[in-house]
């Protein structure tokens, strides 16, 4: 028996290394999320600041930041001012991953803004805020969710 455990550490080191490495949620550009027809054209660039990037389509500005940070914590802030909580899709085509959303859309004078964060993995999130001429917080709300799937969809796995 003795003889056989250094085969076998060699054996789980060998299966532990030959995953690939993981890509690092930190290294992701923000501005690569989102693309034109996401949300109707885009009125010019992405802009990108820091881990935050400013998307300008038609009719609807979009600023996605990747956040480092407790999903609880940041969906608590949303649900205590009268967010609610979903679902979304957030694997690959042909993938099932749900993950958990949480959203408020609030309406100020024909502007709606909806706040939403996502949980990519543990501590790190997909957070969305969405601003719309509009007065309908249902309509803003869905564009809302599915841009958030629309990213999770093309975060690197």
């Amino acid at each position: 028996m003795i003889r056989l455990l250094p085969v076998l550490l060699l054996a789980l080191t060998a299966c532990s290394t030959a995953q690939p490495p993981a890509h690092e949620f930190e290294d992701t550009d923000p501005c690569s999320l989102l693309q034109s027809g996401d949300a109707g054209q885009m009125n010019g660039s992405p802009t990108r600041t820091d881990r935050s990037c400013d998307y300008p389509f038609d009719s609807l500005t979009v600023r996605l930041t990747l956040l480092s940070a407790k999903f609880a914590d940041e969906s608590q802030k949303l649900l205590s001012d009268g967010g609610h909580g979903a679902v979304i899709d957030g694997g690959q085509p042909g993938e099932s991953d749900d993950r958990p959303l949480t959203s408020k859309c609030v309406d100020a004078s024909g502007e709606v803004t909806c706040d939403a964060v996502v949980e990519v993995r543990d501590g790190q999130l997909v957070g969305l805020k969405v601003l719309q001429r509009s007065h309908d917080l249902n309509v803003v709300g869905q564009v809302t969710q599915g841009l958030a799937a629309k990213a999770m969809g093309r975060l690197p796995r």
